[in-house]
């Protein structure tokens, strides 16, 4: 009796560990910046990056990189690199960031007998110019909108795109 009594016990102790070290190990994996444009051929669209980093950015290349907080910064090469600002992002703002960096990154396209499959919870998705800011493009991207989700995300970093190099 009394082992019935711990078997579940023992297997909730486990599983509260592995949500701790779960939530310890987030962290570190998230990235502060993630790529939104870049003439460098090393460097990818969708690719994270943490603030304070140097970046191998060479002279003449450009990159133009998405903060966690939506923040668009954009850099010129130099001969050592760039080194990225450090800025304090709010962990809501780093989930965003996760799921930008989604959108942003080149996606393979699922087929299914030669024809592209699109998911939708809904089976309707709105417009992409009806899809004004950040958090409603999350949003459509979770409902399975992400053509759309997409095709919205660039519009709105194309209208914010800072004008100046760092």
């Amino acid at each position: 009796m009394l082992s019935a009594m711990l078997g579940p016990r023992r297997h909730l102790t486990c599983l509260a560990i592995g949500l701790a070290l779960a939530a310890v190990g987030a962290p570190a994996a998230a990235r502060d910046y993630v790529v939104v444009a870049s003439s460098s051929s090393a460097i990818s669209r969708g690719q994270g990056f943490e603030a304070g980093a140097r970046v191998a950015l060479a002279p003449g290349d450009t990159l133009t990189l998405m903060h966690a907080s939506g923040d668009l910064v954009r850099f010129k090469g130099a001969p050592g690199g760039v080194v990225l600002p450090r800025r304090a992002a709010s962990q809501g703002e780093a989930d965003r960031l996760a799921i930008l960096k989604v959108i942003v990154a080149p996606a393979a396209k699922e087929t299914v007998g030669g024809m592209r499959v699109a998911r939708t919870r809904s089976g309707v998705c709105p417009e992409p110019a009806v899809i004004r800011t950040l958090d409603a493009i999350v949003q459509a991207h979770q409902g399975g909108c992400r053509s759309q989700a997409a095709q919205a995300l660039d519009a709105w970093i194309e209208a914010r795109s800072p004008a100046g190099d760092l």
